[in-house]
């Protein structure tokens, strides 16, 4: 009797998460529904028609997604539609009250993308402006050292890079501090006052008994081979020998916090079968993948353009056109040229396998598909294509968009705005008296603010905003969805946290500051007079002092 409980209620568990799969990929079609609905509302708020689906529609939406894992979401809707209720029976409103709906309703929709569509569905709903936010996380760092000068310098640094961080002066403490956080990362001083290596002995005690799972940074004023031997066998993950380097710091924290987040491939999954599309795809996400299922291939360049694949998975029977065909009408497309495409197909006919990979393909996977065996070939492939790109489309120093890159990102980015009638916006930022700085204190110490102003923007902006180095000491920061004066707002806020930075080097430390000029397309659909307008407003910027932000004239 148990084992048939156990097996109904394993039926229902899956049941419920095949249904939440269906709720989140059918989101953005309702999320659009409400929005074109509310348009006509603010068009003319008197025509009760219009008012009875707009609230029809935010009452379905309450119920719906709060059953379906989004609670917060549910309540929004509901608050909305209590709001609107009045209006069905001889309420009227002046033109004030709709419009403070019609920010309240849009903001909704906008937080409703964010939580239940990845960026590039978020896209295709029209005049939703998302305010960029700083996305990034706050890391918790355990910094295990008695210095009290350096650690509050190195607090004070890593504070400005969304970290927040907690001083352990008396090594013994340290223990009992994991047992109530867990840390991403832990910088542990080498000795500490108790004995030459008191660090890294409690840190392999602590790992025996393993209570420590976080990646182990170590600091010393040592910097010789037996010392950096022993921070290696006690697990370190990275060695900084004082005065530390902040901003070399910052990044190492930066990528080990990295390491243990979703790697976010975005998968792209042809396949007319419905229910085994969406079945993978199910799995995928699980994995921590942004996925888009296709089931009619007659629009797989247009998905492409918007979605911007780094894998695509796909059947090799399909109606319309085999996917064979397919690959070969992908491969024609030096936009796609080198996309990894990766078949998943019941077909064990080696000569139909053959043909697959002939027509361009980079693998075949037979159905049915052991899940980690799946995960596990689709992530394997996807970094590697990622990878790839990286080393011709990323800055070697900064390891953001190179000129090339950023050019091509914002050609697309307008595409999608145009496609989906979104708002964009285009930052150009420019370091003030860099010449000076390289002058004054050396290159090695310009690459370092160079470095650290990359990693500020990386952390502050939003996954979906695309950051990278135009040349020199310029950047370009693309906010998709985004008008020119929310943009101003997200950027104004990485300004102040910049200049705060303080800068090391051996002739004393010093800040730096940039100025910036922002445009979005109300002033042109072209990307490079889109460029032309945010450099005329940085450089009107630079004549007005520095050190501030400049939106391009209307």
């Amino acid at each position: 009797m148990d084992d048939k409980v156990d097996n109904k209620l394993d039926g229902l568990e899956a049941a419920l998460h095949a249904l939440e799969v269906m709720f989140v990929s059918k989101l953005p079609a309702k999320l659009i529904e409400i929005e074109e609905a509310l348009n006509q509302f603010v068009q003319n708020s008197t025509n009760i028609e219009t008012i009875k689906l707009l609230h029809r529609l935010l009452h379905t939406m309450a119920g719906s997604a709060g059953t379906f894992g989004f609670p917060e979401m549910g309540l929004q809707a509901k608050e909305l539609e209590a709001c609107l209720k009045p209006l069905l029976t001889d309420g009227h409103w002046n033109a004030l009250e709709v419009n403070q709906f019609a920010v309240d309703a849009r903001e909704f929709l906008s937080t409703s993308l964010r939580s239940g569509a990845d960026k590039t569905v978020a896209s295709l709903v029209s005049g939703v402006a998302a305010e960029p936010v700083e996305v990034a996380s706050t890391k918790l760092i355990y910094l295990v050292d008695d210095d009290l000068v350096e650690n509050r310098e190195i607090t004070l640094q890593l504070e400005h890079f969304a970290c927040e961080v907690v001083v352990i002066t008396e090594l013994h403490k340290l223990a009992k501090m994991l047992i109530d956080r867990v840390p991403d990362v832990l910088v542990v001083d080498l000795g500490l006052p108790d004995s030459l290596f008191s660090g890294v002995q409690e840190i392999t005690r602590i790992k025996k008994s393993g209570q420590l799972t976080s990646p182990v940074i170590f600091t010393s004023n040592l910097s010789s081979f037996e010392s950096r031997l022993m921070a290696v066998r006690a697990g370190g993950v990275g060695y900084f020998a004082k005065p530390i380097d902040i901003t070399e710091l910052t990044e190492r924290i930066d990528t080990l916090s990295a390491l243990s987040e979703p790697s976010g491939y975005r998968i792209l999954i042809v396949d007319d079968d419905v229910d085994t599309s969406q079945y993978y795809a199910a799995i995928l996400r699980d994995a921590g993948m942004n996925v888009y299922v296709l089931n009619t291939p007659a629009e797989i360049f247009e998905i492409m353009a918007k979605f911007r694949p780094e894998l695509l998975l796909m059947d090799v029977y399909m109606p319309i056109c085999s996917g064979v065909e397919l690959s070969k009408m992908i491969r024609q497309d030096n936009s796609f040229l080198d996309v990894p495409i990766v078949f998943l197909s019941s077909e064990d006919d080696l000569e139909k396998q053959f043909e697959a990979v002939e027509a361009g393909a980079d693998d075949f996977l037979l159905k049915p598909m052991i899940p980690k065996f799946l995960v596990s070939a689709v992530s394997s492939r996807a970094e590697r294509y990622r990878s790839l790109r990286a080393l011709i489309m990323r800055d070697g120093l900064t390891g953001l968009y190179n000129h090339t890159a950023i050019k091509e990102e914002l050609s697309a980015e307008i595409s999608i705005a145009g496609r989906s009638n979104t708002p964009l916006a285009l930052a150009m930022i420019d370091l003030d008296n860099f010449k000076h700085v390289n002058d004054m204190y050396g290159h090695p110490v310009g690459d370092q603010v160079l470095r650290t102003l990359s990693l500020l923007l990386r952390q502050r902006l939003r996954r979906s905003d695309v950051v990278g180095r135009y040349g020199g000491e310029e950047f370009v920061v693309i906010f998709p969805g985004t008008n020119a004066a929310t943009a101003n707002k997200v950027l104004e806020k990485i300004r102040q946290a910049f200049f705060k930075i303080q800068q090391f080097s051996e002739k004393g430390d010093f800040s730096v500051s940039f100025s910036a000029g922002i445009a979005d397309l109300t002033l042109t659909q072209d990307a490079d007079e889109l460029f032309d307008s945010a450099d005329a407003a940085l450089y009107a910027a630079k004549r007005g002092g520095r050190n501030c932000i400049i939106l391009a004239d209307k």
